[in-house]
């Protein structure tokens, strides 16, 4: 924890000292998500986490990534979980380059960065490399300066982490605007996403996160967990927890994983898939509460960011 705080003191202060430059384009300035996808200049960013494996993050991530594109947004996915990357698995994409070709100085976010369905862009990470599984604080700093700098332009950046709260899940969710959590009725799923989430604030003054609840039965048993770990939050942490929304359990879901495909694209009315855009309508409404930092730094686009106000 120490050597994590350490690493975070060092990127404010970078953060703080950074010159600031200009996108292609000129100085952009901050809209809302109500606003025309192509007048937007800073992207939102979401985190999708988990204390537990197996919960269903990455297929969250993916539909979510699909809603965002069906409404015409310039969707992002960033594969964070470094050293055991799916979402080119789900997406049955077949990337030449990882993010790992980034961090070696051989290639640049343009290089890597593929294409997906419904015009979604991917950063794929690297899967099977252990050396990546914990980042280097110069690791971090690099990929910062990397996405920092990166011309290309986006609405929607979501964020798919590794489970657990290791320093790499931690840096990246100290990266972003909103941190979702993920969580099942399972008792370990929900022990393990408050563990989560007591860690972010305890070790970085984290007081805000939003709880997504899957493979539930009925919209009351996702309103029952989010009770559970809420009243616990609310004894001991001095936290804010949205209740974002639930995915329930949907045949057609396990239908589309055994596929190969996504319930959001081949079953847009299932269930799930109907599930999968409310939530995606939760967070945007949750994206034009005015941007704070919320006890830490927003690093992704932070250039941008602050330019976006200065204009404001």
């Amino acid at each position: 924890m120490e050597e994590m705080d350490n690493q975070v003191a060092t990127l404010q202060e970078l953060a703080r000292k950074k010159k600031t430059g200009s996108r292609q384009g000129g100085p952009s300035k901050r809209t809302s998500m109500d606003r025309a996808p192509s007048e937007r200049k800073v992207p939102h960013t979401l985190a999708v986490t988990s204390g537990k494996g197996g919960v269903g993050k990455t297929l969250l991530t993916v539909n979510l990534a699909i809603q965002y594109a069906r409404q015409g947004f310039k969707v992002l996915i960033i594969d964070a979980d470094m050293g055991l990357a799916n979402i080119d698995v789900v997406l049955r994409l077949s990337p030449k380059h990882t993010i790992q070709d980034v961090l070696i100085g051989e290639m640049t976010l343009d290089e890597v960065a593929v294409p997906g369905p419904f015009g979604i862009t991917v950063l794929p990470a690297a899967s099977g490399v252990a050396e990546l599984s914990t980042l280097t604080e110069q690791q971090k700093l690099s990929l910062m300066d990397h996405i920092d700098n990166w011309n290309a332009e986006f609405d929607v950046v979501l964020v798919d982490t590794g489970a657990g709260i290791s320093s790499n899940v931690r840096f990246f969710v100290l990266a972003v605007e909103r941190i979702m959590v993920v969580a099942t009725p399972d008792p370990a799923s929900i022990a393990d996403a408050y563990a989560l989430m007591k860690v972010m604030f305890n070790t970085h003054r984290v007081t805000q996160f939003d709880l997504v609840v899957n493979q539930v039965r009925t919209a009351s048993e996702a309103k029952d967990v989010y009770r559970r770990i809420s009243s616990v939050a609310a004894t001991h942490l001095n936290i804010g927890l949205t209740f974002a929304g639930y995915i329930p359990h949907d045949p057609l879901l396990a239908q589309s994983v055994r596929n190969g495909e996504q319930v959001s694209e081949r079953f847009p009315e299932a269930p799930a898939s109907q599930s999968f855009k409310e939530l995606s309508d939760n967070i945007s409404r949750l994206w034009q509460r005015q941007r704070h930092d919320d006890g830490r730094m927003i690093f992704f686009w932070r250039r941008l960011l602050n330019e976006g106000r200065r204009q404001q």
